[in-house]
C-alpha cells in the first residue's frame, strides 16, 4: 500500500459523506418517523416544509415558505401570484400532521385498488421538505361510511380516511390569500360610496 492510499480513502470518504448530506438532508431522521406512528403521514415534519401543492381536476394551488420562525412567510404562487395568510396555513398544516387513519389495508388486491380508484385519483397534496417530498393522493372511490381511500406516495398500502381528511384535498387559493384589514374600508369602496355613505359608514 502506497503512502498516498490513505489520503485518497479519506477524500472519497468526504465525498461519499457530503454526498449523503445533500441527498438525506430534508428528509425525515427515522426518530422522527417513530414519534408519528399511528398518524397518517408519519414523513410529514413541519419545520421543514419549504412548499405545499394542491392539486383538483384543473385547479392548482402552490405556496411557497421563505425563512423560519418569526422571520417566516408564506407566497401565493398558483393560481395567482400573492402575499398568503399564515394563520390558514398553519390550520392546514396542523390538519395533515395530526390527521388519523380509519383503518388502512396493507396488501389490496388488484380489485381493490380498481374499486378504490387509487390508481385514478381525484385530487394530490404535495409538501416540500428540502429535497424531500412527500405525495399524498385521493382516490376517487368513496367507502360505504364516507370518506375516502388515501395512497401515501407509491406506497403499496390504501388508507381509509374520513371526511375531514377529504376536505382538506379541497381548499382553494381564496383561503389562503391574504385579505385586507378587517378593521379599515378599502379605498375601493370608499371611492364608490357618495361622500353621505362615506360618512354614515364612519358614524358607525
Amino acid at each position: 500500500m502506497s503512502a498516498r492510499t490513505p489520503l485518497v480513502l479519506f477524500v472519497i470518504a468526504l465525498l461519499l459523506l457530503g454526498y449523503v448530506f445533500l441527498f438525506e438532508r430534508g428528509h425525515p431522521g427515522q426518530t422522527e418517523i417513530d414519534s408519528r406512528s399511528g398518524l397518517l403521514v408519519d414523513t410529514f415534519v413541519r419545520d421543514r416544509i419549504t412548499r405545499i401543492q394542491i392539486a383538483r381536476g384543473d385547479d392548482r394551488v402552490m405556496l411557497r415558505r421563505e425563512g423560519e420562525g418569526f422571520d417566516e412567510t408564506w407566497t401565493l404562487e398558483e393560481p395567482y401570484a400573492g402575499p398568503a395568510d399564515p394563520e390558514p396555513i398553519e390550520d392546514y398544516l396542523r390538519n395533515w400532521e395530526f390527521a388519523i387513519p380509519v383503518r388502512t389495508l396493507e396488501e389490496p388486491s388488484a380489485e381493490d385498488l380498481e374499486r378504490f380508484g387509487v390508481d385514478t385519483p381525484t385530487a394530490e397534496v404535495r409538501f416540500e421538505m428540502g429535497r424531500a417530498e412527500v405525495r399524498i393522493s385521493l382516490g376517487s372511490g368513496t367507502p360505504v361510511d364516507g370518506g375516502g381511500y388515501v395512497r401515501i406516495d407509491d406506497g403499496n398500502a390504501v388508507i381509509v380516511v374520513g371526511s375531514d381528511v377529504v376536505g382538506l384535498f379541497e381548499r382553494t387559493a381564496d383561503v389562503f390569500a391574504l385579505k385586507g384589514d378587517a378593521g379599515a374600508p378599502l379605498l375601493s369602496d370608499l371611492m364608490d360610496a357618495g361622500p353621505s355613505d362615506a360618512g354614515l359608514d364612519a358614524a358607525r
